[in-house]
């Protein structure tokens, strides 16, 4: 088994509220991922579940001393391999209930539909400027 083909590695995120009280057994949860770095654990042992529990990204920051930069990569990267955060107004969270994750997919959807319907306007300044020779002037596309 080459680097690339090793097992996934398991762990586990306990669950505590914003006083550091552990939640009832069924509310931890096993995070399966793929060689977790350290800066991904220490971000995981700071995001609290429960939309009420949010962390804000510059208490996060504080938190974990991680650059503003960093953190979001490492979150990102947290999400690409299967693990829900949610972020809101309030900062990020692990999801308790439907409801909550239901109103991140929400909030996500119409925030991908903003994107695509960005991208669609620069597809078709893209395609003026392919049929004009990229000779199109700002003031034409107004």
């Amino acid at each position: 088994m080459n680097k690339n083909d090793e097992a996934p590695t398991a762990d586990t995120v306990e669950a505590n509220d914003a006083e550091g009280r552990d939640f009832p057994e069924s509310t931890s949860c096993t995070i399966i991922l793929p060689q977790i770095t350290p800066q991904s654990k220490n971000i995981l042992r700071h995001i609290r579940t429960g939309h009420a529990n949010a962390i804000t990204r510059r208490n996060l920051i504080q938190a974990t001393g991680l650059p503003d930069r960093t953190l979001r990569l490492e979150i990102e990267a947290l999400r690409r391999s299967g693990t829900v955060i949610c972020t809101s107004g309030r900062g990020y969270f692990i999801p308790q209930t439907l409801e909550e994750l239901q109103g991140f997919i929400k909030q996500e959807e119409r925030r991908a539909r903003s994107t695509f319907f960005t991208l669609q306007s620069a597809r078709k300044l893209a395609e003026q400027m392919q049929q004009q020779g990229e000779q199109v002037r700002f003031s034409e596309v107004v």
